[in-house]
């Protein structure tokens, strides 16, 4: 075990900035050894009572925080693979009723350009094709461009749709970027669209008084996904789903297992909430960290790790190495060589990169925006300090020195 662990990533490393992998509170961490001792399967009442009850208050907890009614029902899923996966069976189900039935459903997906690739797979699993996917242009902000949206609409309409699930995204893989979700909600009501939040990354910033405006219309959704893993900084796994009008949830859920399913009293069966059987005892990590910290560790914890981002867009603003791509919405930047956006500054770019991870001085990653390859920092370690993040930008401005093509030192 000593082997494996020096191995691997050092997520709590401050200087580890690479991907929407939490560095995780160690409480939580602690409990999962708990969950896996008294391997509780919550998709029967009957065999996890008290797990089931825990589970139930969880979720009855993000309902009030996401602003949700009573009636939403939802469940914890692996991730927002899982969770994008459910919530579009919920809104398939909604717009053709008799689809889980027949397999026939005609449905486009009106997605921003950098929604996440788990929407598209999505619409393969459940028959829709990956040729309903739609895809909007983005902003100057990497948003998805609200006044291009309606031409997605049409083109949709032109290829023969007459039904749609709009989604938006609060916080994209990428760049971390927030829609405006209360133009989306009035747009998708405007064409009787079924409106899908993919809140995987962001839905941590509902706990931050600073930051949580960027979920602004979140609670006018029709569904929307959650990961504790990633902004609550919870261990993997943990994903959720909501769905504003829970009967839609059961309803192509539900099947007949008298082995199983039956139970009449009230706490209901959770494998008919859930893709899953085998339901691992998941809440409880996250339960316990919110009763005995409450909301106002992940107040703190969040808005951390997104003043640390924005500390690395002010160095970058400030760096004669270094430019910013965009203002950071939440814990996620991207930068890139200051004045050189061509196929040479894509190998460098890359290069850059390479040398840093190698290494072992700090992590980072890189993503391709407007075609060209850019640096990535995702902050998800709540010790990771203003300081760290400047010290692995100068070890970046240093290493694209070492490697030439006209950029000199300041």
């Amino acid at each position: 075990m000593r082997e494996i662990c020096e191995g691997s990533l050092a997520l709590s490393h401050p200087r580890y900035g690479a991907q929407q992998v939490a560095a995780p509170i160690p409480a939580a961490a602690l409990v999962e050894s708990v969950v896996a001792a008294m391997n509780q399967s919550l998709a029967v009442w009957e065999m996890s009572p008290i797990a089931t009850a825990i589970d139930r208050d969880l979720m009855m907890g993000f309902k009030k925080l996401f602003g949700f009614p009573r009636a939403a029902e939802g469940s914890l899923v692996p991730g927002g693979a899982f969770a994008n996966l459910t919530a579009l069976l919920a809104a398939r189900d909604a717009l053709v009723p008799q689809a889980s039935k027949s397999g026939n459903a005609r449905i486009a997906i009106i997605v921003g350009a950098q929604a996440h690739y788990s929407i598209a797979r999505a619409a393969a699993i459940l028959g829709l094709g990956r040729d309903a996917v739609f895809k909007v242009p983005l902003d100057v902000e990497f948003s998805t461009d609200v006044s291009r949206v309606t031409h997605s609409f049409a083109s949709a309409r032109k290829s023969g749709f007459r039904k749609f699930i709009l989604v938006g995204s609060s916080g994209s893989t990428p760049t971390g970027s927030f829609d405006n979700l209360v133009a989306l909600a009035e747009i998708a009501r405007q064409h009787r669209a079924w409106f899908h939040v993919d809140a995987a990354h962001g839905a941590g910033l509902a706990f931050s008084h600073r930051f949580r405006g960027r979920l602004k219309g979140l609670s006018g959704a029709d569904s929307m996904i959650f990961d504790p893993h990633k902004m609550m900084f919870m261990p993997l796994a943990a994903g959720g789903v909501l769905v504003r009008d829970g009967a839609r949830l059961l309803g192509p859920l539900q099947e007949q297992a008298p082995y199983l399913f039956g139970s009449k009293r009230l706490w209901p069966d959770l494998g008919q909430l859930t893709i899953a059987c085998s339901q691992r005892f998941d809440a409880l990590k996250t339960w316990l960290v919110w009763r005995v910290y409450g909301g106002e560790l992940w107040d703190h914890l969040t808005t951390h790790v997104c003043d640390v981002a924005r500390a690395a867009f002010q160095y970058c603003s400030e760096s004669q190495i270094l430019e910013p791509v965009h203002p950071p919405h939440s814990n996620i930047f991207c930068f890139r060589l200051r004045g050189r956006h061509d196929r040479d500054s894509d190998r460098r770019c890359w290069a850059i990169k390479e040398q840093l991870n190698e290494s072992g001085f700090a992590y980072i990653s890189s993503t391709v925006l407007g075609g060209r390859r850019v640096l990535r920092i995702v902050v998800m370690n709540p010790r990771t300090t203003a300081d760290d993040i400047r010290d692995v930008l100068r070890r970046v401005e240093k290493i694209a020195i070492r490697l030439g093509g006209g950029i000199r030192a300041s």
